[in-house]
């Protein structure tokens, strides 16, 4: 029964993690498909004055990621912001073993000379369920120039009743720094962990990770 209980509760959680693909679509980008070039696509212009933002004819922005299943890219038609969207960054604990998750983004950036940005703000989004004294631990990290990092616990959560929320979030800049001025091209590297501790069934998706792209001339 329980076996057919945890069946039941992975079905809602990739129904649910469809429903969070959609809704991040809902940001006023179109789907980009990552698994070849990046390309910039219609979106809605961030609050940047526009001699801060270099041309975009002129930015390409491409991702790739292990450990998340597919990966879709959003990038407004400004490349102010962005949305990437995962199907299969999951884990949890049930009769057969426990299954952490590991997901790694790497984010390559080419823009003109003259222009630089901060390390894009970080929102992360999933769901978490636990049962019993289940607790799962989530970590993001964001690389450029330097490197932020949060984590966070969860326990007696019902995914029932929380659904696809925000599970952690890193602001713009900040430990993780800038692309130095001079250069034409720069990476973020994103990192998603998720490990699963305590007693019980648990589960635990990394639905999708958006946030804005500070630019600025350099000075």
């Amino acid at each position: 029964m329980r076996r057919f209980q945890l069946a039941i509760e992975i079905l809602n959680r990739h129904v649910r993690s469809c429903l969070a693909m959609l809704l991040c679509s809902s940001l006023c980008v179109a789907c980009v498909d990552t698994s070849g070039e990046g390309e910039m696509v219609e979106g809605e212009p961030a609050a940047l004055d526009v001699g801060d933002v270099p041309d975009p004819s002129q930015v390409s922005i491409e991702a790739t990621a292990s450990g998340c299943g597919t990966m879709n890219t959003q990038v407004g038609d400004t490349n102010k912001e962005y949305a990437l969207t995962f199907d299969d960054a999951r884990g949890g604990r049930d009769d057969f073993g426990t299954y952490d998750v590991a997901c790694d983004v790497e984010v390559t950036y080419t823009f003109p000379a003259g222009y630089t940005f901060d390390a894009p703000s970080l929102d992360v989004f999933g769901d978490v369920y636990t049962e019993d004294a289940a607790v799962v631990m989530v970590q993001a990290s964001q690389s450029l120039a330097g490197t932020a990092s949060v984590s966070k616990t969860f326990e007696n959560i019902d995914t029932d009743v929380e659904g696809v929320f925000e599970l952690l979030s890193i602001p713009a800049g900040g430990q993780a720094g800038s692309a130095p001025c001079g250069a034409t091209s720069a990476t973020v590297n994103v990192q998603l962990r998720a490990t699963i501790g305590g007693t019980g069934r648990a589960s635990v998706e990394f639905n999708y990770i958006d946030g804005l792209i500070p630019w600025r001339r350099c000075q």
